[in-house]
């Protein structure tokens, strides 16, 4: 604008007095008044472009607009990425050596551990985990691998009343001292409750005083004993047993037997033999809950010999490890019907 102002400043004032002062003068006029209009028309170029640049973002900042959105992508994509986790088979076999030893610790058997290391394995590995949720994660896969060596029973009350021929034998067995004969007072206070008649049958002829404790509970319960002398042969006290039942239309008879393991082939056969003569509907293993691998192995030891058909693990109420549970139904793989959980008949 200071421009154009010397240009108008310096066209000539004065009135021109020929011709040739007038063409020249007309001359500058026209060059200034044509620089004026280039000057105005610059002007409003800049304008506009000024205007454009107002309201268009620049290539600079175009391009940052294009870019935030994958700048913004990318960023996501990258915590997405670090909180999802895969589980490698090492990182899996480093978290299972710990687990292994606590399982191990805690009288899960050998073999039950390595086979909830293969299942844990193929729930794990490889597997996108949410980094903040790892730990629930592996947590919640190692209860349901414990679950499914878990059996679910079918109530023994219902078994019992499905039968229509009297009487309903259950044959237990188990080595000496793990609380069989307690145990079978504790079912004959159950089916007494649910309006059953009960005998039992004294087939421990083996062991000093045997025949004396299990004459005790059944006074207390108020409920028939067949029994024979010491030495006397267990099958055919099972056998004498239900033919009373039979006689006096009673609905179910539980044997008890010998659980000398010092003998352990005398043992055995001597079950077979009961098993053979009695034909029980039921054949009912007892062990600790505390002894760990040894009622793992006698487990299998009894399942092998007659096949069994569920267990009563006494103790449970003092034991703090639990693995015993797991081991047998992992060598077996038939469910456990109850806990013995104190000294009492409802326990």
């Amino acid at each position: 604008e200071e421009d154009i102002k010397e240009k108008i400043e310096e066209i000539p004032q004065k009135v021109p007095e020929t011709v040739k002062e007038a063409a020249e003068q007309s001359k500058e006029l026209r060059k200034v008044t044509e620089e004026i209009e280039k000057a105005i028309e610059e002007k409003e170029e800049k304008k506009e472009i000024i205007e454009e640049l107002k309201e268009t973002p620049s290539k600079s900042e175009q391009s940052l607009e294009e870019e935030k959105p994958e700048e913004k992508k990318s960023f996501f994509s990258k915590i997405k990425s670090s909180l999802a986790y895969k589980i490698t088979e090492e990182e899996f076999n480093s978290i299972f050596d710990d687990l292994e030893m606590l399982l191990l610790e805690n009288n899960v058997a050998l073999e039950a551990v390595e086979d909830i290391k293969l299942k844990l394995s193929e729930k794990l590995i490889d597997k996108e985990i949410q980094k903040s949720e790892l730990e629930t994660e592996i947590k919640n896969e190692l209860k349901n691998t414990l679950n499914e060596l878990l059996i679910e029973p079918d109530d023994p009350l219902d078994i019992i009343k499905l039968k229509t021929e009297k009487p309903f034998v259950i044959l237990f067995f188990g080595i000496n001292g793990t609380g069989k004969t307690t145990s079978i007072a504790k079912v004959t206070h159950l089916l007494k409750k649910q309006n059953l008649s009960v005998v039992l049958a004294a087939g421990d002829t083996f062991r000093a005083a045997s025949i004396e404790q299990i004459s005790e509970h059944a006074e207390k319960l108020n409920v028939p004993l067949i029994k024979h002398d010491y030495n006397a042969d267990p099958a055919a006290v099972g056998f004498d047993a239900i033919k009373y039942a039979k006689a006096h239309n009673m609905d179910v008879v539980l044997i008890d037997t010998a659980g000398r393991m010092h003998t352990k082939a005398n043992l055995i056969e001597e079950i077979k033999k009961i098993e053979r003569v009695t034909s029980p509907d039921l054949k009912m293993f007892v062990a600790e809950s505390i002894a760990g691998n040894d009622a793992t192995e006698q487990a299998k030891t009894f399942h092998e010999a007659i096949e069994i058909d569920g267990a009563i693990l006494s103790k449970a109420d003092i034991d703090e490890k639990g693995g015993t549970i797991i081991s047998i139904s992992h060598a077996t793989s038939k469910p456990i019907f109850y806990l013995g959980t104190g000294q009492n008949y409802e326990d």
